[in-house]
């Protein structure tokens, strides 16, 4: 139920992803859904579960999500925590999204706050993982520890060895940025291995690091000029990290065959196992003690 042209948008791109063989179930209002469809040719080609609520983009996640206990982003991931799906995807609210898969899920352990994760294509032909790429506006220096921490094992899992992470700020010089990137700085010179410094976003596209961390609003400004200026929205969805199951995010302005792409991708992280590896990677460091300060997550 959840993108700018939803459900007819999200319902072709299922359709599209159960062509390549995926079991994909759709969650929310059955007479919507059934009459999307209808009009795409399949009436009856995908399960419906229904959800009578549907988080609005311009509503606060938190509170509706906890006003909401039949909206379908919840509803999906309750499907995801009893084990009747693999993973949820979204192309709804982002923090909604969020927020469902802290509440419904539960987060790994050693980690306070779960982060959005996307990739970006460096021009060396190799990928970027950006935290936080727009899941929370608002983050302490500490916050972004985690993020790093989580960043780190999510590249790990991608198969990148010794990553080298960086701080996107405005200039590469430390003592360059706000005060969240100063105190950030500090923290990450401290206690992240691999922490290489400030990164302006030339040097993110040049793949200068592996992972950039950022807090949400820039984070998410970021990656939103990015698709702008190539034109490609919502081109590759965006994982959760830190939280216990496979869950990802699109863009709202997503494509059918965005929708698919994303579906794909699920299906690709689930085989993978990309959340329980990253537990593992984050579980290694905190019980060790030696590359991780426990309190920054």
């Amino acid at each position: 139920m959840g993108g700018d042209d939803a459900p007819s948008v999200t319902v072709h791109g299922a359709l599209q992803a159960r062509g390549d063989g995926l079991e994909v179930i759709l969650v929310g209002q059955p007479e919507i859904l059934s009459a999307a469809l209808a009009e795409a040719g399949a009436p009856d080609g995908l399960r419906i579960v229904a959800a009578s609520d549907v988080i609005g983009m311009d509503e606060d996640p938190a509170f509706a999500l906890r006003s909401k206990r039949d909206a379908s982003v919840r509803v999906a991931a309750r499907l995801v925590a009893t084990g009747e799906a693999d993973a949820l995807v979204s192309a709804g609210s982002t923090g909604a999204t969020l927020a469902a898969a802290h509440l419904v899920l539960g987060r790994v352990p050693g980690v306070r706050r779960p982060v959005i994760g996307a990739l970006i294509p460096s021009r060396r032909g190799g990928r970027v993982v950006l935290v936080d790429a727009g899941g929370r506006a608002h983050a302490q220096p500490d916050a972004l520890v985690g993020y790093a921490r989580m960043g780190l094992a999510y590249a790990g899992v991608l198969g990148v060895g010794a990553p080298r992470v960086g701080l996107l700020n405005v200039g590469t010089e430390p003592g360059k940025g706000n005060a969240l990137a100063k105190a950030a700085y500090e923290l990450l010179h401290l206690g992240v291995p691999g922490f290489s410094g400030n990164v302006e976003p030339g040097g993110v596209l040049a793949g200068d690091v592996d992972v950039v961390v950022a807090d949400g609003f820039t984070g998410n400004v970021f990656l939103k000029a990015l698709e702008a200026a190539s034109g490609r929205y919502g081109d590759s969805a965006a994982v959760v990290l830190g939280v216990t199951d496979e869950v990802l995010v699109t863009h709202g302005a997503a494509t059918a065959e965005q929708v698919a792409r994303a579906l794909r991708m699920a299906a690709e992280v689930t085989a993978a196992g990309l959340s329980g590896k990253v537990a593992a990677q984050l579980q290694g460091t905190v019980d060790g003690r030696d590359v991780l300060n426990e309190e920054a997550l």
